[in-house]
């Protein structure tokens, strides 16, 4: 049976398949269900396969079997499609796909419409982040060494930085990616941002930070848009208080953090 199961995987990979589902096995070599698991039970024992979800298979080959599992770049976009989810890479992870991560994140983050756990598979761990607007968020494709890979563009990846703060590792990890970022930001598109995303909070934000890093001439583009919208003072960092904290007329915000960014002084 352990070769009848090594020829199956061998079979895939020369289709150029990076995975399988068991009931696509059990089709495939016409077997029970118990038949399937046992030999995935021998499989998974010889490091020839990881199961990242429930019922999917990822195929190791030897270069990976010390991580345990696939790089999430290689099965990311399939794992959506065998979910039928909308999703994109953001956040620091779509950060250091525009070249703009001062440190590699620990997770992988993906975005997706509604909550979903965590996935720890041998090495490698993907942070799931519910955005009910993944769906109208702008991404780009990138290709990887299995396929493609849907990342949230630059300008996206900027907003959401200041909209997921916390998620994102505090106001100066959004500091200094977006310190990084901001030579990258294409202007036209940020205003694009805000004709899909209304909401005032995340450009008075963004245009904040933008202004203090020194990408002045991005952040009074924003500045502009925020005239003609109405807005209220609202805090940096939405999750702490606002005692004491200075004002900021210009951009309606409470100063309620120091904001130290690794690449610069910002004080």
């Amino acid at each position: 049976m352990t070769s009848k199961a090594k020829a199956y995987i061998d079979q895939l990979t020369g289709r150029g398949s990076i995975a399988f589902t068991i009931g696509q096995m059990q089709d495939d070599l016409g077997i029970t269900n118990k038949a399937a698991r046992r030999m995935l039970e021998r499989l998974l024992c010889n490091k020839e396969v990881a199961t990242p979800a429930k019922g999917y298979y990822l195929i190791l080959t030897p270069e990976f079997r010390e991580l345990g599992c696939l790089p999430p770049n290689y099965f990311i976009d399939d794992l959506m499609s065998h979910w039928h989810k909308t999703y994109y890479v953001g956040l620091l992870s779509a950060a250091m796909f525009h070249g703009a991560a001062h440190q590699q994140p620990q997770n992988v983050q993906v975005m997706l419409p509604a909550t979903r756990p965590d996935i720890i598979c041998g090495k490698v761990a993907i942070q799931f982040i519910q955005n009910v607007s993944c769906h109208k968020t702008p991404v780009e494709s990138l290709k990887t060494p299995t396929g493609a890979l849907l990342v949230s563009t630059a300008e996206a990846t900027a907003m959401d930085l200041v909209r997921f703060m916390r998620q994102s590792a505090g106001i100066n990890r959004v500091a200094t990616v977006i310190h990084e970022l901001g030579e990258k930001l294409d202007k036209q598109k940020l205003l694009e941002l805000t004709t899909l995303f209304k909401e005032s909070a995340w450009v008075q934000r963004l245009g904040y930070l933008l202004a203090i890093l020194g990408h002045e001439e991005t952040a009074q583009l924003l500045l502009a848009h925020l005239k003609k919208t109405k807005s209220r003072m609202i805090p940096l960092v939405p999750y702490l208080g606002i005692d004491n904290a200075k004002k900021c007329k210009k951009w309606r915000i409470y100063i309620n953090a120091n904001i130290e960014s690794d690449l610069d002084d910002t004080e």
